[in-house]
């Protein structure tokens, strides 16, 4: 019932974001909102239409997120899982994690694109056209001139997308997902599934998941959102400092080799080891989560 009404109230307040939305990028730019929704995002005069636009999401995230958690809890930050990590040293693991996990995530891709090569010929051409019309708007969003444009995306693509996404795919959906379940693992693994599905870009499917997943695992073993969030912040800041410095860019294409495969093989055991140090010294248990027995709160026990 409670992931029912998640879905009900994310879906009405998404409609509600985009046309209050649309309306209003459409006014600053002095264009109509239908100007607005036909517009070619991956033409470059557009490039400022898409980085408003994306300005939403953190409305489109956090409110949904915050209304069920202000009607399931009396406490809602803490439900939502903003509270202080249970060792300060957890965020510090955290750091050291996504940092080996940008490996890890190179690694699966190679392995998501091998898969993608095994498909028949008619969906590998459906996929790349699903890439090829999401690259064209991201190349747009991701264009920086000045350390001031640089700054700017930090914010969009790092900031926003950080805390938006975090609190709803794993501040409430991972929590309710896991009482389902009544196993973190599964819950946190299905979540993974959704965040990677969510993004609707099979090229990145795999390598997507992995880091949800370990997200995941940041947020349920440090018992602090703030955890996941930094680990997503600085996943998606390195990306850009990637592509501003022209380390890399959306079309850079990785020379695989053996000696790739051997770090990332080495990444992921990595991850594995640091995620198991913070299981270790983890003091979250389901049963203190989820404490069964009556209660007061009208969402926490509906009969």
């Amino acid at each position: 019932m409670q992931l029912l009404i998640f879905g009900f109230l994310t879906v009405g307040i998404f409609l509600v974001v985009q046309i209050v939305g649309f309306a209003l990028v459409a006014q600053l730019n002095h264009l109509s909102t239908s100007q607005v929704i036909s517009a070619d995002f991956s033409k470059p005069e557009n490039a400022p239409l898409i980085k408003e636009l994306l300005g939403l999401q953190l409305f489109i995230f956090v409110l949904p997120a915050m209304v069920f958690a202000y009607l399931a809890d009396p406490n809602p930050f803490y439900y939502a899982g903003l509270r202080p990590p249970q060792k300060k040293s957890f965020l510090f693991i955290a750091l050291l994690t996504i940092l080996l996990s940008y490996m890890t995530v190179a690694f699966l891709s190679m392995i998501n694109e091998a898969i993608v090569h095994q498909l028949p010929p008619r969906v590998q051409k459906w996929i790349m056209s699903g890439e090829d019309n999401a690259n064209g708007p991201l190349e747009n969003v991701l264009s920086m001139k000045s350390p001031a444009d640089l700054m700017k995306l930090i914010i969009l693509v790092g900031v926003l997308p950080a805390v938006g996404e975090e609190l709803f795919f794993r501040g409430i959906l991972q929590r309710l997902l896991i009482q389902i379940f009544k196993k973190p693992w599964p819950g946190i693994i299905f979540t993974g599934f959704l965040f990677s599905a969510f993004h609707m870009q099979f090229m990145g499917f795999l390598p997507r998941m992995a880091l949800g997943i370990i997200l995941g695992a940041l947020y349920w073993y440090s018992g602090s959102l703030l955890a996941a969030i930094l680990g997503h912040f600085v996943f998606n800041s390195i990306n850009v400092l990637f592509i501003y410095f022209k380390v890399a860019d959306l079309d850079s294409k990785t020379n695989y080799s053996i000696g790739f495969a051997a770090l990332g093989i080495f990444s992921v055991v990595g991850v594995i080891f640091l995620l198991n140090y913070l299981r270790k010294n983890s003091l979250t248990r389901y049963e203190d989560e989820f404490p069964s027995g009556p209660d007061d709160f009208l969402m926490d026990n509906p009969g």
